[in-house]
């Protein structure tokens, strides 16, 4: 029994040595050394920290915030914890580590581009902001002259905004030039109408004088005569005309009747109600609607003072100011106004005397 007692208090004794030993030993390590996490992110080391949850609820916080322009955030991957003892001189620095992560993290932004014909010009922050400036850039607007304003989103990883004045200042040059050219187009529009109105008066000067001929030698010879007279060619200069119905001619030019108060001034061609008229030849619509005796009546200016009129019209397909082509349908055969039957009245004239469209065509 002596020798249990006695390799028990030599136990005791050791096992008391070992547990002086470790609290010192574990002690001296504290004191040089601290518990923490190492922090790494794609296999690289970022830092260490000494609160893993308040690094993850840092992060979070980052990733939700869209406030501003911001649209979303994504992280590519996500920190991994280590738990290790460090030589208390090593930086512990929950701030560094959160800012290397954010580093890792893409933001895009959304923002609102402003277009003009389709092609952005300027960027700003809110789609607000951009009809705005829309607006404003819209007053006092000549109702002819189409911006083609737009607003689209923009989505970027790069935040860069044009200020509103920076904006204004952008469209406003696009709208000055807007405003000059078409001001320029519609001087350049007078001043043809101008020239082709002083050439229409001196080619008037010499078809005056033959359509008076004409009129004086049917009331003295008959009606076959006035259209022999009339049948004396006229210059429409470079002007080639077409027919604009196909059908057989019911009344001549420079022929009277019952239905009329004065000699026939163009060419009666007969056909079906709603039969297709085109255009003769190619020019600016410079009259479409109902005109008296006429009916719907189409009138056509082709230039060097040559005209075109198509009258008792069933339907009328142009509008006044409109650019038609050569064979391009312009309206329909009918019988409105002065008419018995449904045919077209064609009139051709030059320096705005009619002349005889058979001289042309037919």
């Amino acid at each position: 029994m002596n020798w249990v007692k006695y390799y028990t208090r030599e136990a005791f004794k050791t096992l008391k040595v070992v547990t002086v030993g470790s609290a010192i030993i574990v002690s001296v390590a504290f004191i040089k050394y601290r518990p923490v996490y190492k922090v790494t992110l794609s296999g690289e080391t970022i830092g260490y920290i000494e609160n893993k949850e308040s690094i993850e609820e840092n992060i979070e916080k980052y990733l939700d915030d869209t406030t501003g322009n911001i649209a979303f955030r994504e992280i590519a991957a996500m920190p991994e914890y280590e738990f290790k003892l460090v030589n208390r001189a090593e930086n512990v620095s929950e701030k560094d580590v959160v800012l290397a992560v954010q580093d890792t993290i893409t933001t895009t932004y959304k923002t609102y581009g402003i277009t003009v014909d389709g092609e952005q010009k300027v960027v700003v922050g809110s789609q607000d902001e951009a009809e705005k400036i829309i607006n404003e850039l819209n007053e006092d607007l000549n109702k002819n002259i189409d911006l083609k304003l737009g607003v689209v989103e923009v989505f970027s990883t790069e935040l860069t905004l044009n200020s509103e004045d920076e904006a204004k200042g952008t469209l406003g040059e696009i709208k000055t030039a807007k405003v000059k050219e078409y001001e320029e187009a519609v001087a350049k529009e007078k001043a043809a109408k101008a020239a082709a109105r002083a050439k229409a008066k001196a080619l008037a000067l010499a078809q005056a004088q033959a359509q008076a001929q004409a009129q004086a030698q049917d009331e003295t010879q008959g009606i076959e005569g006035a259209v022999e007279v009339a049948a004396a060619p006229v210059s429409a200069g470079p002007i080639s005309f077409i027919q604009p119905v196909s059908g057989s001619i019911s009344s001549r030019y420079g022929s009277r009747s019952s239905v009329r108060s004065s000699v026939h001034t163009g060419l009666d061609i007969a056909c079906p109600q709603g039969t297709t008229i085109v255009a003769a030849a190619s020019g600016v619509v410079t009259f479409a609607g109902y005109n008296g005796s006429y009916g719907n009546l189409i009138k056509i200016d082709h230039g060097n003072g040559s005209e075109t009129w198509y009258a008792h019209c069933s339907a009328i397909y142009v509008s006044a100011g409109q650019s038609v082509a050569t064979g391009s349908a312009i309206g329909a055969v009918g019988q409105t106004g002065n008419a018995t039957g449904p045919h077209l009245h064609l009139e051709i004239r030059i320096g705005g005397a009619p002349v005889n469209p058979q001289n042309y065509l037919y």
